[in-house]
């Protein structure tokens, strides 16, 4: 071990934060307190290679930093001393440092206690209390037009912006009419012991709705204005907080449940907006590894009379992997290899292409374990079935049909009235 001197370690901190551990040692998994995770997908790291490393990372929600980081991110602390006051506080804490961090908020950390899930009727009734309490704004409502929405969709699946402020009042006002916070993921008790909603900087966006087979609404996921540490979505959730309950990541369906054929693809707005193109019966899977809830929906399904699966995840899944130095700036600038070269294998590419086949395979299984015809769907590839890098969700390649069908027939009007000839109908 290196004769390093450490004040800290992500172990005390860990702990500070009341962060549940499900192994022991120097490099030991601990209940996501981002995601909720469980299974361990969620490492901390004390030492490497002999030397101080205090990391931790989350194989199912991306999360990863320093200790730094975490307890920045956890306690929420903004702005550009972040960093420094966190160092701060969990000095005082943990060292009996002279800053003015109080007792209170080591004793809160340590002696949160979460809340069980409340009914699914009762989490229907109050997030859809707050959809009505909360407007969209029209920065996001143009977002969702570009994506292929229309106004009466947009309304229909109740889609809303983030509050900026009044968290506290807005949970004052539902409680106020007669609304139990308590088990609502994305509602705590805050350090001042009033019910709080989970809304914050780091999280700022619009509410994207999860809706169960009976139609209730079982959450949010929330698009964020700015990337969070590489990440578009984050649950409205207040796991790791003091009464506050873990989402559990559900999936969304949209559509007839006792439809035939169902579609499954990654994502809640991207199901949600490809239901809302086409017609077809859509459940969308928070992420292609989450496949437990996907698999007792489509169970269920089958008990309703569905027969086929039609397999819509990303093109990833056929994405060519060779290095060009194009698949993210930050990650190319950083890679060893520093290469443009065809007979290269970019490691990045090849990693997220085995994650999406990976959770095609786990599809593919549970059709197959509940006697389900699987069909896979592809589009925008080339002769060797290789993604041509475009159109990568099935949303984007049916927004993209639109347009061009919308094109086509404005050229066909235009030329039709040049000519002279009937102009045809609009459709």
């Amino acid at each position: 071990m290196s004769p390093y001197k450490v004040e800290f370690t992500i172990s005390d901190v860990a702990d500070l934060l009341g962060i549940e551990r499900l192994s022991e040692g120097n490099a030991f998994g601990v209940v996501c307190p981002f995601c909720g995770d469980r299974r361990g997908k969620m490492n901390f790291r004390i030492f490497k290679g002999g030397e101080p490393a205090n990391t931790y990372h989350c194989f199912k929600c991306g999360a990863s930093g320093n200790m730094l980081t975490l307890y920045a991110d956890v306690r929420g602390l903004y702005g550009a001393d972040r960093y420094r006051q966190a160092y701060r506080e969990i000095k005082e804490a943990l060292l009996g440092g002279t800053y003015a961090v109080t007792q209170k908020t080591q004793q809160e950390a340590v002696s949160c206690v979460e809340a069980r899930p409340a009914e699914p009727q009762k989490l229907d009734q109050v997030y859809r209390r707050l959809q009505e309490l909360l407007p969209l704004s029209g920065f996001h409502r143009q977002k969702l037009l570009e994506r292929g929405l229309t106004e009466k969709r947009i309304s229909d699946y109740g889609f809303c912006s983030t509050p900026v402020s009044g968290t506290e009042g807005l949970a004052r006002r539902l409680m106020r009419e007669g609304y139990s916070l308590k088990g609502i993921p994305g509602f705590f008790l805050n350090g001042r012991g009033n019910w709080d909603a989970a809304f914050f900087r780091k999280n700022r966006g619009f509410l994207c709705p999860v809706y169960g087979l009976d139609q209730n609404l079982s959450g949010f996921q929330i698009r964020l204005d700015e990337p969070y540490n590489g990440r578009k979505y984050l649950w409205f959730s207040s796991n790791n907080r003091n009464q506050g309950t873990s989402s559990k990541s559900p999936v969304t369906f949209l559509g007839d449940p006792n439809s035939k054929i169902v579609c499954v693809t990654e994502g809640i707005l991207k199901a949600t907006i490809a239901h809302a193109m086409s017609g077809y019966s859509f459940l969308g899977t928070p992420g292609v590894s989450q496949y437990k809830e996907m698999e007792r929906t489509l169970k269920t399904l089958k008990e309703n009379g569905l027969e086929e699966v039609w397999e819509y995840f990303d093109m990833d899944k056929l994405m060519d992997v060779s290095c060009r130095s194009d698949y993210k700036e930050p990650v190319c600038h950083t890679c060893p290899q520093n290469v443009q070269s065809l007979l290269e294998i970019c490691e990045k590419k090849a990693q997220k292409r085995a994650q999406i086949q990976e959770g095609c395979r786990h599809l593919y299984e549970i059709c197959g374990r509940l006697n389900l015809r699987c069909v896979r769907k592809i589009w925008d590839f080339d002769e060797n079935h290789i993604w041509r890098g475009g159109l990568k969700g099935i949303d984007d390649y049916w927004l993209y049909c639109q347009r061009k069908r919308k094109e086509e027939r404005e050229n066909e009007f235009f030329r039709a009235a040049a000519a002279g000839s009937s102009i045809p109908p609009c459709t």
